[in-house]
């Protein structure tokens, strides 16, 4: 731990003598292409999975390197994207739900759209980026101001909408729709023409710039053309095979899931407690996997243009998303935990000059993503932040940077290594409560074992790794300098 603890407060000087020694060092001409994706599971047949149909994104996973074992530092959206931002994990006290701007919690960071413009970038953010399009909004070039999460393009749905109960947020509408209509009817598809015509622009100014492009798509409505969902048989699109609540669970690991959970405040037909009758979990799940599918068309789209124009040779790709998303594991439609499905993404970096067509084993964290676009872009970063620069795996994908990963959700937090998760609950000061997954025999995290007498031991070590951890993302990382 005091290993981890002395990596991230020497970042600075580590990404220094690298940039100095390493012939591969950036330049600040190079771009970034920032894709991030709203609620997506790395179920996909780039990961060895094949319930999803992702041609685009296994072909992107072909051309650069990609991570099997990344984790978000936090399972919901807006504190998982301030964090991403500005390098900084999220802690008790920021970055700790889905109101959370980086404006507001760390206010004097600088943020990786702020320190890409001071480096003479354009910074361009079409869709959704930050949850509130203009958290640090002064430092894009360009802001289309942000998602339209729910942009219904079926007349039915639309009517469903205007007559909808009201819920938590707003009226509820569908949980799903797939009219006939074609790919760019939708602000996803807007967003990728936006950002095509932009890249045309800027290559014939000569500019470098910093692009992110923000998919809501698989997010909550599950919402794409026809086509897509034609793309699976709905009778053999399978449920989960584990939708009962874990053995042992702690009560505060497993009710805000069940009960207040954002498919049931926000969506029609949707009882408020209790299991989803099958038909429904099948509707969902095929709704997910078709936005799926629709989602990589797009970054198809989006990275044949990019070729097209001859700019791929002197740019990154990095495709992230903000956290997982459960479809039905444990009787959860939601992020919001600390459980595997919640907190593992799928993560690929494509980049001139690194590893193509490979895989790493080496846990990755996003706060690790702003160290690694500085170094790849030759830009010195802040000597505050969290994170450690990913080039040494994108050299060498043998290496393993970190043996763990720290992640959390609200009063949970937690730490993951390659045999066992381990979360404590925390109410203020008060312990709440713990739970221990064995990984090698129980990835799905059906049996928690915290409490047997044998595993004393792997409690209090886990509890120690916490502790520091937790001592350290509560002070103020802009006083540690």
């Amino acid at each position: 731990m005091k290993k981890l603890i002395n990596r991230i407060l020497l970042s600075f000087g580590l990404l220094i003598s690298f940039y100095f020694a390493n012939a591969q060092a950036g330049t600040k001409n190079h771009n970034i292409l920032f894709i991030s994706v709203d609620d997506f599971r790395p179920k996909i047949n780039s990961y060895g999975e094949s319930q999803m149909i992702t041609p685009n994104i296994d072909k992107l996973a072909s051309e650069g390197l990609q991570f099997n074992n990344a984790f978000t530092n936090i399972a919901v959206c807006g504190a998982s994207r301030a964090s991403i931002m500005t390098g900084i994990r999220p802690s008790q006290k920021r970055f700790n739900d889905y109101t959370s701007r980086a404006s507001k919690d760390t206010p004097n960071a600088i943020s990786l759209n702020q320190l890409f413009m001071e480096n003479g970038y354009e910074t361009i953010s079409y869709g959704k980026i930050y949850h509130y399009p203009n958290d640090t909004g002064e430092y894009w070039s360009d802001n289309d101001g942000g998602a339209h999460q729910a942009d219904y393009q079926d007349p039915k749905a639309q009517e469903r909408k205007r007559n909808g109960e009201f819920g938590e947020h707003g009226r509820k509408g569908p949980a799903f729709e797939y009219p006939e209509v074609d790919d760019y009817a939708y602000n996803d598809g807007k967003v990728t023409q936006r950002a095509l015509d932009k890249m045309k622009a800027l290559k014939a100014e000569g500019k470098p710039f910093f692009m992110a492009v923000g998919y809501v798509s698989p997010h909550l409505p599950f919402i794409q053309p026809k086509k897509y969902w034609d793309l699976y048989d709905h009778n053999q699109v399978p449920l989960a095979d584990n939708p009962y609540q874990p053995e042992n669970s702690p009560y505060i690991a497993m009710h805000a899931q069940h009960d207040n959970a954002e498919l049931r405040n926000m969506y029609l037909d949707i009882p408020s407690k209790g299991l989803l009758s099958d038909e429904m979990s099948r509707n969902l799940v095929h709704g997910y996997y078709a936005s799926v599918s629709y989602m990589d068309a797009l970054i198809g789209d989006l990275i044949d243009g990019l070729d097209a124009m001859g700019l791929r040779d002197n740019t990154t790709i990095i495709l992230w998303s903000d956290h997982g998303f459960f479809l039905g594991e444990h009787g959860f439609w939601c992020k919001h935990s600390t459980f595997y499905e919640a907190i593992k993404i799928p993560f690929i970096i494509s980049s001139p000059g690194y590893a193509k067509n490979q895989t790493t084993d080496s846990f990755t964290e996003l706060v690790d993503v702003y160290p690694t676009l500085c170094e790849l872009t030759g830009i010195t970063p802040p000597d505050y932040i969290h994170g450690e620069s990913l080039t040494t795996v994108m050299e060498n994908p043998s290496v393993n940077l970190k043996d763990e990963i720290y992640t959390r959700y609200k009063q949970g937090e937690a730490v993951v290594d390659e045999n066992y998760s381990y979360t404590e609950f925390f109410q203020g000061e008060e312990y709440l409560g713990n739970m221990l997954y064995d990984l090698k025999v129980d990835l799905r995290q059906n049996i928690d074992i915290s409490k047997r007498a044998e595993n004393a031991a792997l409690v209090d070590k886990y509890s120690k790794k916490l502790k520091v951890m937790r001592d350290f993302v509560n002070q103020d990382p802009l006083k540690l300098k």
